[in-house]
């Protein structure tokens, strides 16, 4: 009576109910990820995440969703369902307790037990941890010997500042004793009868 297509109502009724019906499934997916996280208790407010590759404060628990603020002071609204089908580290979970780790590479002229000898002055310098620091002889590279040192700290939040630190005393403690810290290098030979033949050309 009105001059509309019935069939393209049906039809438009028929889109707007899918895309309705993906919306409705994307909020109940957040809801029960909600009452997962809030009924589990693995994740509380103030807890330290690593997150998508970030670290990251837990700021409020929501139904919906979960806001976090990362260590440049943003604050990020993430859906419940990404944190509850995501692999998350919880540094506080039961303890704030973890370790740093820090690579270095010295020469391979250098005295193994001076460097070991200097590196864990150096971890002697730093505050004290839950647990004492380990020092491996990880890798014989290219260029260098490479050890790691493995530090204890409990505070998940300042782990740039920690590390940066540790590498300042690494430094430090490697140049006092004379131990070259080593880069890249690559040595050139030139064959004697070319060098003789282009030198005759």
């Amino acid at each position: 009576t009105l001059g509309l297509s019935l069939g393209t109502l049906f039809t438009a009724g028929a889109v707007f109910a899918v895309g309705l019906g993906f919306a409705m499934q994307n909020i109940a997916q957040n809801f029960v990820s909600g009452v997962i996280l809030l009924a589990e208790r693995a994740i509380k407010q103030g807890d330290i995440l690593r997150f998508d590759g970030d670290i990251v404060e837990v700021r409020s628990l929501g139904i919906r969703s979960t806001i976090v603020r990362n260590r440049d002071g943003l604050d990020l609204i993430v859906p419940n369902s990404a944190i509850v089908q995501s692999t998350v580290s919880n540094y506080t979970l039961n303890d704030s307790s973890y370790r740093v780790r820090v690579t270095v590479g010295v020469s391979y002229a250098s005295d193994l037990q001076e460097v070991r000898a200097a590196l864990a002055r150096a971890c002697e310098k730093m505050p004290p941890g839950a647990g004492p620091a380990q020092i491996v002889l990880a890798d014989f590279g290219s260029s260098s010997v490479d050890f790691e040192v493995a530090l204890w700290t409990d505070n998940p939040w300042e782990e740039r500042n920690t590390l940066s630190a540790l590498r300042q005393e690494i430094w430090d403690e490697l140049a006092a004793a004379d131990i070259t810290i080593a880069f890249p290098q690559l040595d050139v030979h030139f064959d004697a009868d070319s060098t003789l033949h282009q030198r005759s050309a």
